[in-house]
C-alpha cells in the first residue's frame, strides 16, 4: 500500500511520485494539475496493480507546498465564496428543467475552476447548463455527479449513534463498499436492515471499524452448531461473543453453559 493524493474538489485518488517534501498520511497539500492550483489531502491508495489507471494518466499532478495556516484560512474563505454561487446555480438548473438536486460547490484555490456537487436518479444532460454556468462566473465549470454515500457526505447529519455522519466528520479517503457479510460477521444482519443502515440508506459505513477484530476471533472459535466438547460436557455451539471470545454451548443434558474460549 502506497501513498497517494485525493483531490477535495472531485474525490479523484491518484498515485503520486515521492517528492523532496516529508510527507505522511492525513496532510493536507497545494498540488496544481490539469492547469489549476487545488488543495489536495495526502491518504492511502488502494487500488491493485492490475487496475487500469490511464483514466488517471491525463493527471499528474505537481505538490506545490504542505497548506501553511494562512492557505488554510484561505480555503475556509473559498469554501464560503463557493456557496455564494449556489442560488444563481439553482435558479438555472431550474431554467433548464432539469431534475438534479444541488448539494454544494468548491472552488480551486486559484478561483480558475468552480465544481458544482449535485445527486439525480439518473443520468443528467448537463452540457447546456455548463455553457449558462460558465457565461454567468466566467471560470471553468465541472459538475460532478455524487451517490447516495457522498450525497450524505456534502448534506451532513446526525447518525443513530447520536454524533455527526462519519462521512462528513473525519472519513479523509474514498468511501470503502460496505457489504452484508461485514454484518454478518459481526452477528448484526438478523437485526434487520433498518437496524445497520445509516441515513444514506446504504449500509453503515461503521460496520467495517471492528470488522478486523471479528475476521481475527472467528478463525479461533467453532461456528455456530458446531458440536463441542467442553468440561462440563458435550453439547452444541448456539451462541457466539466474538469480540469477548465467549461460546454458549447447549449441553446434551439441557442447559446452557457460556465457556470463555481463550481460555479453554
Amino acid at each position: 500500500m502506497s501513498l497517494a493524493l485525493k483531490i477535495i474538489s472531485n474525490g479523484r485518488i491518484i498515485p503520486f511520485v515521492p517528492t523532496k517534501l516529508s510527507l505522511v498520511e492525513g496532510d493536507d497539500v497545494l498540488i496544481e494539475v490539469l492547469g489549476c492550483q487545488e488543495r489536495a489531502t495526502i491518504c492511502e491508495f488502494r487500488v491493485s496493480d492490475s487496475e487500469d489507471k490511464s483514466d488517471t494518466a491525463e493527471e499528474s499532478p505537481e505538490i506545490i507546498r504542505k497548506l501553511t495556516e494562512a492557505d488554510k484560512k484561505r480555503c475556509l474563505e473559498l469554501k464560503n465564496k463557493a456557496r455564494e454561487t449556489l442560488d444563481l446555480c439553482r435558479q438555472r438548473i431550474s431554467a433548464h428543467n432539469l431534475e438534479m438536486e444541488l448539494l454544494d460547490a468548491e472552488l480551486s484555490f486559484d478561483e480558475k475552476k468552480l465544481t458544482f456537487f449535485f445527486s439525480a436518479t439518473g443520468r443528467v444532460d448537463f452540457r447546456s447548463l455548463v455553457s449558462d454556468l460558465a457565461s454567468n462566473f466566467k471560470k471553468l465549470i465541472r459538475l460532478q455527479q455524487v451517490g447516495a454515500r457522498d450525497e450524505a457526505r456534502h448534506l451532513q447529519g446526525v447518525g443513530r449513534c447520536g454524533r455527526p455522519f462519519c462521512c462528513s466528520s473525519f472519513l479523509s479517503e474514498n468511501l470503502d463498499e460496505i457489504t452484508l457479510d461485514m454484518a454478518r460477521c459481526q452477528q448484526l444482519a438478523h437485526m434487520g436492515s433498518n437496524r445497520i443502515t445509516g441515513g444514506c440508506g446504504k449500509l453503515m459505513c461503521c460496520l467495517k471499524y471492528e470488522l478486523k477484530d471479528y475476521e481475527k476471533n472467528l478463525k479461533d472459535l467453532p461456528k455456530i452448531g458446531e458440536e463441542v466438547k467442553i468440561k462440563e460436557g458435550d453439547g452444541i455451539v448456539v451462541d457466539l461473543n466474538v469480540l469477548k471470545k465467549k461460546v454458549t454451548v447447549q449441553l446434551k443434558e439441557g442447559n446452557r453453559v457460556e465457556v470463555d474460549w481463550s481460555k479453554s
